[in-house]
């Protein structure tokens, strides 16, 4: 007799699978958090922020000047889009996991770019949960049974 039967290892995938796509919650809630703590304070970016939102605002004027309400709007509806990804993951869709991942990977490349080597690290690390929730969606699938 197996230590698990179907339902608790179909449980535990489950369970794997929100916990990658609350990845995508993580990382659009600290990115907003960074894009506010830049624009009320003036401070560089912390290295959770995504690299897309350093890019716009290194584009802005530098890190010496002020963030406009403008950028922080765009920044923070690109931390929606990965909210969006998040939510459309959890209600099983491997496509919005897939394309999360791409853009964000290109996000970690645009990291190095702006020479945010510790920020790169964190993409990394989130690319991996990202990655594994993935994987458990497909395990999910290819082990369902149809009726």
């Amino acid at each position: 007799m197996d230590i698990f039967d179907d339902d608790s290892a179909r449980h535990v995938t489950r369970t794997s699978v929100l916990h990658g796509a609350d990845w995508f919650f993580w990382l659009a809630l600290l990115s907003i958090v960074n894009s506010l703590i830049v624009y009320f304070y003036n401070t560089p970016n912390t290295p959770v922020a995504l690299g897309v939102t350093q890019w716009l605002d290194g584009t802005n004027g530098g890190i010496g000047s002020a963030m406009s309400l403008g950028w922080l709007v765009t920044n923070i509806l690109i931390a929606s889009c990965l909210a969006m990804f998040g939510l459309l993951a959890r209600k099983g869709s491997d496509i919005a996991f897939v394309v999360g991942i791409f853009l964000y990977v290109i996000d970690a490349f645009l990291m190095i770019g702006v020479q945010d080597l510790f920020g790169f690290g964190v993409h990394l690390l989130a690319i991996f949960f990202l990655c594994k929730g993935l994987l458990a969606s497909r395990h999910l699938r290819e082990n369902a049974v149809s009726i």
